[in-house]
């Protein structure tokens, strides 16, 4: 019996032996290992948290900037959209009721006379020359222009009397020694308004 309490107080004693020298060292040093690894993983935690943060501001900033690329391009697209409406609006209502307006006015043999009258009178005040042909519509009865001209201006013209020429409306009186025309045809008129009054007519109707 005393044998066996011997045997028991042996084996308690190889196991605190065990306990003390082997698994309480090993104990302390799967501790450590787990705090290490604590410690890492919330190191690796805060540098994912901390580039996942930068990664969203660099995709925030992108996205930003591209909302502001695509704003851009989408105010000059509209820019040009309105800009293109106006020259159509310019070209329909404009344009065609400017032309269609000076066609049926230079069409009349009066202010065809007027015109020529006013050329060849300042061009021989201004001694410009003194050989000129005048050239009317081909829509203008050249007979009712003479009429109107007179006797006395058309003794002025090298051919004694207008020439019909290939234009809608208005005049054109050649000088021939100074190898000028000098151009009052209906699309040199409509021309010549036009850049006078578009800016008016852009204003009325867009308002700048």
């Amino acid at each position: 019996m005393e044998t066996l309490e011997r045997g028991k107080d042996k084996i308690k004693e190889i196991c605190a032996i065990l306990k003390n020298e082997t698994l309480q060292p090993a104990q302390e040093e799967a501790q450590k290992v787990i705090e290490l690894a604590e410690q890492e993983a919330h190191q690796i935690i805060r540098r994912a948290e901390s580039q996942g943060e930068e990664i969203l501001q660099k995709a925030q900033e992108k996205m930003e900037k591209e909302k502001k690329l695509f704003q851009s391009s989408l105010k000059h697209a509209c820019d040009q959209g309105k800009e293109a409406l106006r020259q159509d609006l310019m070209e329909t209502l404009f344009q065609k009721e400017l032309v269609d307006w000076v066609e049926k006015q230079t069409q009349d043999p009066e202010v065809g006379a007027k015109l020529l009258q006013a050329l060849i009178e300042g061009v021989e005040k201004e001694g410009l020359s003194v050989d000129f042909s005048a050239f009317v519509a081909k829509s203008v009865p050249s007979e009712k222009v003479n009429a109107l001209l007179g006797q006395k201006l058309l003794e002025r013209l090298r051919e004694g009397s207008v020439t019909v020429a290939d234009f809608v409306g208005g005049v054109q009186l050649k000088l021939h020694d100074r190898k000028l025309t000098l151009d009052l045809s209906d699309q040199a008129i409509v021309e010549l308004l036009a850049k006078y009054i578009r800016k008016d007519f852009r204003q009325l109707l867009f308002g700048a």
